[in-house]
């Protein structure tokens, strides 16, 4: 694992466990296309929806991840009227310095709390969603019915690409270690 990678990795590992989510987690080869993802779900007989997540600079700056399905479309101009600013793909040296993910293997979880976390809702539906906690040789399975405790342990701002509100998860407050 990368540096970069490993953080992701084990900030998943702690939203996961903060939010009390089972999950099952694969180590496989490392996956950078839907091709491969494929093969692995078929190896391991996973059932689980294809999660994408896009690394977005708005032209005011700002950071997002739009979280989605596999086959599933970006509109440019719903997001910049959800957001109030245009939006365009980031470099892949600028998806690696500001969260950590390698180019083709964006993480949508765990990321620094000014990342704005846009969601789209077809997420929430199904059984279960395959997801990189970062590097590209794990991949983590969820229900899709633990996603809305999962994003209320998120620190960034979370928005639904539909402009709901998003639904009432909760998150256990955070322990404090003894002194």
């Amino acid at each position: 694992m990368s540096p970069g990678t490993d953080t992701l990795y084990q900030a998943n590992l702690a939203l996961l466990a903060r939010a009390g989510i089972a999950f099952d987690e694969y180590l496989h080869e490392p996956v950078f296309s839907y091709a491969t993802a494929e093969q692995v779900r078929a190896r391991f007989g996973l059932s689980g929806r294809e999660s994408k997540s896009l690394f977005l600079r708005l032209k005011d700056g700002r950071y997002c991840l739009f979280l989605t399905l596999q086959g599933r479309r970006l509109d440019a101009g719903r997001l910049k009227a959800l957001l109030g600013s245009r939006p365009a793909l980031c470099s892949d040296a600028e998806l690696t310095s500001q969260t950590g993910c390698l180019p083709q293997c964006a993480c949508p979880f765990g990321h620094a709390a000014e990342i704005i976390l846009v969601v789209d809702r077809a997420v929430l539906e199904g059984g279960s969603l395959l997801y990189s906690p970062g590097p590209p040789d794990r991949s983590i399975e969820i229900a899709a019915a633990d996603l809305p405790a999962l994003l209320a342990c998120c620190s960034n701002p979370l928005l639904f690409y539909d402009g709901q509100p998003p639904p009432l998860g909760t998150c256990p407050p955070t322990v404090p270690f003894p002194a």
